[in-house]
Parts: C-alpha cells; sequence; structure tokens
C-alpha cells in the first residue's frame, strides 16, 4: 500500500464509493465489510520495498492518518493491508484526505510514485464479514499481537453452492459447540475479486507450531468427526488454497485499543 491516493483511484475503478471506518468514529460492533489491497513485491526487491515502506508509515503516522489499516505479511512474498470500511457511498472525504497526505508526503520530499516505482504490483478485493459462519465463543473478535500468525484458506465455491456451504459450516459450529475446545475461526465472503463466489477462512494462533499442535490435538480426539464434516463441505469447493502469514502491528495504523 504505497500511494494512499493510487488505492483510493483503485476503489474507486474497482469497488465503486466506500466511506472508510476512522478512529474518531466510535464503533458499536466490530467492522464487517473491509478493501483488501494486496501488494507483490519480488524477493530481489523485498529489502528495498521494506525501506522505502518504513519512510512511508513513518510519514502516515508523522501526518495523523487516520484510516485504520491492518497489515499482514504472507509467505509468498506479498502483503495486505486491509481497510474497514462502512459501506459503498461517500468517497469525498477520503479522496480529499488522500489527497492531502499525499501534497504533505511531497513537502517532506517523498513522491511516492517515484519511491515505489518497479517494487511491486497488486490487487484488490472486498470482502463481508460472515459473522453468521464465524466462531468466536470466548467472545474476542479480531486481531491481536499475542495471535500474530495468521492463516487463510481460500474456499472457491462451485457456482450455486452458498447455501450448502453455509449449512455445512454450520454443522462445524454445533459441533464445536458441543466439544470443549479452544478453537475459532473467521468467514469471509469475498463480494468483489477475481475468481467468485469465494470464501475466506481465517485462523489465528500465537505461532505457527501453536495452530499444528492444536490441529494434531483436535483430529487425535474427533478424526471420525472432523472427517465427515470436511466431506460435507469440501464437495461444495471446486479448488482452494492455503496461505500463511503474521500480522504487523508496527505497519498497522489507528486500530482498536
Amino acid at each position: 500500500m504505497k500511494k494512499i491516493v493510487l488505492f483510493i483511484g483503485l476503489c474507486i475503478l474497482f469497488t465503486g464509493f466506500v466511506s472508510l471506518s476512522t478512529r474518531a468514529q466510535e464503533a458499536p460492533a466490530p467492522p464487517e465489510n473491509f478493501i483488501v489491497f494486496e501488494e507483490f513485491v519480488q524477493p530481489a526487491d523485498m529489502p528495498a520495498f521494506i525501506k522505502v515502506q518504513k519512510k512511508t508509515i513513518d510519514l502516515w503516522k508523522k501526518h495523523q492518518f487516520d484510516i485504520p489499516i491492518y497489515t499482514y505479511r504472507t509467505d509468498e512474498s506479498s502483503f495486505y493491508w486491509v481497510v474497514p470500511i462502512e459501506n459503498f457511498g461517500g468517497i469525498d472525504a477520503l479522496f480529499k484526505k488522500g489527497q492531502e497526505l499525499q501534497m504533505k508526503m511531497k513537502e517532506d520530499g517523498f513522491d511516492g510514485t517515484k519511491e515505489f516505482r518497479d517494487l511491486s504490483t497488486g490487487r484488490q478485493t472486498v470482502l463481508h464479514w460472515r459473522k453468521d459462519l464465524s466462531y468466536h465463543p470466548s467472545g474476542e473478535f479480531g486481531q491481536s499481537p499475542d495471535k500474530g500468525y495468521c492463516e487463510w484458506t481460500f474456499f472457491y465455491m462451485k457456482q450455486g453452492h452458498e447455501k450448502e456451504a453455509k449449512e455445512a459450516t454450520k454443522k462445524y459450529i454445533e459441533f464445536y459447540d458441543s466439544v470443549d475446545e479452544n478453537y475459532e475461526w473467521d468467514v469471509y465472503e469475498m463480494v468483489f475479486g477475481h475468481d467468485v463466489p469465494c470464501w475466506v477462512f481465517m485462523v489465528r494462533a500465537e505461532s505457527e507450531l501453536a495452530l499444528r499442535e492444536l490441529e494434531k490435538d483436535l483430529f487425535s480426539k474427533y478424526s471420525e468427526d472432523l472427517d465427515k464434516l470436511w466431506t460435507d463441505y469440501i464437495k461444495n469447493v471446486r479448488r482452494m488454497e492455503n496461505r500463511k502469514g503474521w500480522f504487523l502491528p508496527k505497519w498497522s495504523l489507528n486500530l482498536p485499543e
């Protein structure tokens, strides 16, 4: 996410008009809609990209850019910049903020267009958090630094199978309600992006090892039930992708305290 005005322009092209939640607004509930900017960096360019991105974030903070941003680095040489949005209306205030920030950064001698030239490419998606299919019996929602390891599974659904996939996911919820285990997840539906329909299943843990140990323990206890649940769910999926990543709190902005 190198040049906020560029990304705002891409928002207009790819997602229509949006209004963003800011720290000044007190949200009564967790955000349900997100724009995700995925930025790809060639491994050879990663040191230069990180150096320039650190300068960018320092300037965002210096000029008190008040847009919430959740930042992740993945195991595929890319970054997720996740921005909560309220709805698809009202881009003017955001565009104005972006223009003002760009001018301030140029006054500091930083031109993002020049600094990031040739360092990365990107794509954008819009996600909707499916509260009804997510599972948080602890009542704790959202990202936290103590569970900085993340995994995302992208389920590209068979066309027209959303209802069946929903019912299959609810069977998972019913199962975990019936056992005393500490396993939680979020489900995001891709509203706009590449290769839809697509659901994104996200889990968080203290580390990859902690997650693997938890899954191993669950399967040792409930392999028959879990196999049945998986078989019922996967028949609605045409392909899937897995991705690992890490939350970057120092590269994130204006997160809930």
